[in-house]
């Protein structure tokens, strides 16, 4: 008797919770989460909870030590399949096939293909207006001595057209001079097509602005610093 006595008192039932009171402590600590989310999730703790409390000691101090085997087993009954985050114990792999890599076309007509990706753009279609040295001269002003000075020192932009000739776009002239700015970002640019490239296009750094667009408003040391962190 005294034995039965002492197994009763060591399976005592834990003692139930109460929806309202686990609702109120989630509630507490997740002020943010809408009401509706809290209830259910209250909900839930309290069946999990009333469920274990029923369970010998012995068996809820047994699940404390496999504490994702437990929650292996609440995810399957959840979404009717274990979780990928949990080892499954089971051996067996599932082999699948891909839909392979289609129809096979021939040499010629691959060869077509790249022709029709890789077809040349016209340098005013990227660049903008254009001129060679002559038509500068004509229209600007600029000696083609002087124009050749600057494109060396890497004051100017020059473009090959063809496989030697040069075009210069003509944005970057102001007042038969190139803007203040140009030099110091193809002195920092890889070469004068990257760096030209760059000034054209809205940089998000710059309002979404082209850097060209701020050298013309007179704010090249933003234009500057913004290219020296991309081209470092």
């Amino acid at each position: 008797m005294a034995n039965l006595a002492l197994a009763g008192r060591r399976e005592k039932k834990v003692p139930g919770l109460s929806e309202a009171a686990i609702r109120a402590a989630l509630a507490q600590s997740n002020p943010e989460v809408p009401t509706g989310d809290l209830e259910t999730m209250a909900d839930t703790i309290v069946i999990v909870y009333n469920a274990i409390a029923e369970l010998p000691s012995a068996t809820r101090r047994q699940l404390t030590r496999e504490k994702n085997q437990l929650r292996r087993r609440l995810m399957e009954i959840a979404i009717g399949h274990p979780p990928s985050s949990v080892p499954i114990e089971s051996g067996r792999v599932t082999h699948s096939r891909g839909t392979g890599l289609g129809k096979s076309i021939s040499i010629e007509e691959g060869r077509q293909r790249l022709l029709d990706y890789a077809s040349p753009r016209p340098l005013e279609s990227w660049a903008g207006p254009v001129a060679g040295a002559g038509e500068i001269e004509a229209s600007l002003g600029i000696p083609r001595s002087t124009l050749s000075k600057w494109q060396q020192r890497k004051a100017v932009v020059g473009l090959l057209r063809g496989e030697r000739k040069l075009a210069y776009p003509l944005e970057q002239f102001v007042d038969g001079r190139p803007l203040e700015g140009i030099a110091d970002v193809l002195r920092l640019a890889p070469d004068a097509r990257s760096g030209w490239l760059w000034l054209r296009q809205a940089h998000g750094a710059l309002d979404d602005r082209a850097p060209l667009e701020l050298l013309k408003a007179g704010r090249k040391a933003d234009v500057v610093n913004v290219a020296e962190r991309d081209f470092a």
